[in-house]
């Protein structure tokens, strides 16, 4: 019996479902102004599901397809779960208000935003979640900055920058476990592979905070990580380059960019959980976005370091014998340096 070839789509119609749950999506936002993705994404995998079926895929291949890349979000679910317990139970015990007042006392207007961003990023890391460190400390951490009379998109920024990077290179958090699963590498190896962009944003971020504190105030993800990491992999592979640039590209595209696009899920969460009502004439609580320093910064410091080709290591020998033994794709590539076709 015959092995089957798997059949490659043209550029066209893999981008085809792509667009039109992107034109469904931006109509049900922007047009109804309702935000939850959900009937938009399931419209997307019905979509893809048709080009499965029309470029000879079973149902069974398809829906083995499907679960296997939910089996690989699940983790995400419980984290989601465990957030939404801690932000009622620290509201309804009083530790939010609790943290106001102390931090109106200890802090000071001019280290505020550089150690909220500290703040958030400890509180992060041990929790492993950006989320329920922005709905707990960062809430409170908005109240404090009310206190000191500092814009709400400042203190946002700061929060956002902690909060995000300490979910980013935190072992407990579910995006930092996602990217090395759906790239083939380890999660250790990630976080260490992620310091050298996550480090300099960091500081460039607390100077940056820093300076402001003493010159001015003293005067929804899993996709943007899931699909590129599965559909580059066989790439980087194929190239000879270990897929640890490629899961801390995703982490750094997908995790760190979330925040900053208000109609994501992560951003959407932010804007609620730290009440910047973006309604009517206060769209300049939008201001928190290029506030964010740590966000942007780290995607632009790895964009310098791929094409100065620095910190992108090649793959060992150990990771070219677990791709062998493990039946991962690896692309092939003419001497030009095109992909081969199938």
């Amino acid at each position: 019996m015959e092995e089957k070839q798997p059949v490659t789509p043209t550029l066209l119609l893999a981008l085809t479902p792509v667009v039109l749950t992107l034109i469904i999506l931006g109509t049900q936002i922007f047009y109804f102004g309702v935000f939850e993705p959900h009937i938009p994404l399931a419209i997307g995998v019905a979509m893809a599901s048709f080009v499965g079926i029309h470029l000879g895929l079973s149902w069974e291949e398809i829906r083995a397809g499907i679960f296997k890349v939910i089996h690989v979000a699940l983790p995400s679910v419980s984290v989601l779960i465990v957030v939404g317990m801690i932000i009622g139970i620290w509201i309804a015990s009083g530790t939010v208000p609790t943290i106001i007042y102390y931090g109106l006392k200890t802090l000071s207007p001019e280290i505020f935003l550089a150690a909220g961003m500290v703040i958030c990023a400890v509180v992060a890391v041990s929790l492993g979640t950006s989320w329920g460190s922005v709905g707990t400390v960062g809430l409170a951490l908005m109240g404090i900055g009310d206190g000191f009379n500092i814009p709400v998109y400042w203190t946002a920024g700061a929060v956002v920058s902690g909060a995000f990077f300490g979910d980013k290179v935190s072992p407990l958090s579910d995006t930092t476990n996602l990217a090395p699963a759906v790239t083939g590498t380890d999660v250790f190896s990630h976080i260490q592979n992620m310091m050298a962009t996550t480090i300099p944003a960091m500081v460039i971020a607390f100077l940056i905070y820093l300076g402001v504190g003493y010159f001015v105030v003293a005067g929804d993800p899993y996709l943007s990580v899931a699909l590129p990491g599965r559909m580059f992999s066989p790439v980087y592979r194929g190239m000879g380059y270990s897929t640890l640039n490629l899961s801390r590209g995703v982490e750094e595209g997908g995790t760190l960019m979330s925040p900053l696009i208000p109609w994501n899920a992560g951003g959407a969460f932010v804007i609620s959980a730290l009440g910047l009502g973006i309604a009517g004439d206060s769209l300049e609580n939008l201001l928190y976005i290029p506030l964010a320093f740590a966000c942007w910064t780290a995607p632009l410091i790895g964009i310098f370091y791929a094409y100065l080709g620095w910190f992108s290591p090649k793959a060992s020998d150990e990771e070219r014998e677990e791709w062998e033994s493990s039946g991962a794709d690896i692309a092939k590539f003419n001497d030009d340096g095109t992909p081969v076709a199938n």
